[in-house]
């Protein structure tokens, strides 16, 4: 019987997870997104999304569909980890309450440089 709870299951899964508010703030990340970029939980959670994405254009285009209730589907990234650059694939959604929006629901999976196309 499975016994672990959802939050447990989210934070220990194998792939990066981190909620962002409609302002850029993040406001959650799992154990494997922290391990990726090499951040503690306090020097990434509570900062801002621009802190981390390297590619300013992107990110004002995610921010900007998300904040339209729009799903992102490997939309990629080039994010500056604590001791290198990493590029991510991105799978996100908005969460949101009564049509407000609550926060994103961001997926990564680290992706070769070569792979790495800008939008």
């Amino acid at each position: 019987m499975f016994r672990e709870n959802a939050s447990d299951f989210i934070f220990h899964s194998s792939i990066g997870i981190h909620a962002v508010s409609s302002d850029g703030i993040i406001e959650y990340a799992n154990q494997f997104e922290l391990d990726t970029l090499g951040y503690s939980k306090e020097e990434y959670v509570g900062h801002h999304v621009s802190e981390f994405q390297l590619n300013k254009a992107c990110l004002t285009d995610m921010m900007s569909r998300l904040g339209r209730f729009e799903s992102l589907k490997n939309y990629p990234a080039k994010v500056q980890a604590k001791h290198s650059i990493k590029y991510i694939l991105y799978n996100s959604s908005v969460y949101q309450e009564e049509g407000q929006f609550i926060h994103s629901r961001c997926f990564g999976s680290e992706i070769e440089e070569a792979v790495y196309i800008v939008i």
